[in-house]
């Protein structure tokens, strides 16, 4: 029986750039050489070690600007090593594209981890989760609109922080102003001032 493990892939979509790249290359040659090109047959157990790829490339290639045969490729090696028990699939998914994720976690659930796994079932997984990750639709402009809400309401957000900080710190700043003048223009302008507001200034005798 599968093993599945999930993980948070709400929503997943695909960036149309990398649906035109997939579609634009001929996927299923590729993957046949990929498995196939040292000689094996349906039936042999393919290994990581058989790919040509490790686990640091591997990550690269699916969370990187997309190669398409070294998304194929990376993607390939993961999940055959997850297949013998390798690797956990939290740890390939790890700071990839939801994409990526995406078909790392489809593949997975199509074999038991740690069984091993052969030639011929490891080309079959590799290309249904492909499949399943180019059905995924392209981002909706209601999204982008709703990130570039977000953006406007936090620049917004901080401007009027910033204003409400100048507004805590204007009355300090006048206070500054008026005390910065000889004494008798000091007291000029605070006539002035008490004038307008209909207030008579009143000295105060220190303590």
């Amino acid at each position: 029986m599968a093993n599945i493990i999930r993980t948070d892939t709400k929503s997943p979509t695909l960036p149309k750039a990398q649906s035109k790249l997939f579609n634009a290359f001929q996927v299923e040659p590729f993957v046949q050489s990929l498995v196939f090109g040292k000689g094996l047959s349906p039936a042999d157990t393919i290994r990581p070690s058989d790919i040509g790829m490790n686990a640091h490339a591997a990550k690269s290639a699916l969370g990187a600007a997309v190669s398409v045969p070294g998304f194929i490729t990376g993607l390939c090696w993961s999940l055959c090593a997850l297949a013998h028990g390798q690797k956990k699939l939290s740890v390939l998914q790890e700071g990839l594209p939801v994409a990526s994720a995406y078909a790392l976690e489809h593949g997975s659930s199509l074999f038991k981890h740690g069984a091993g796994i052969t030639a011929g079932s490891l080309e079959t997984v590799v290309l249904a989760s492909l499949k399943a990750m180019l059905a995924l639709p392209a981002p909706s402009k209601r999204l982008a609109d709703a990130a570039a809400a977000d953006a406007a309401a936090a620049d917004a957000a901080a401007a009027a922080a910033n204003a409400a900080a100048e507004t805590e710190q204007a009355p300090a700043n006048f206070v500054r102003a008026i005390t910065a003048l000889p004494h008798d223009e000091a007291e000029q302008q605070l006539r002035a001032i008490a004038l307008a507001l209909g207030f008579r200034l009143v000295r105060i005798k220190a303590a």
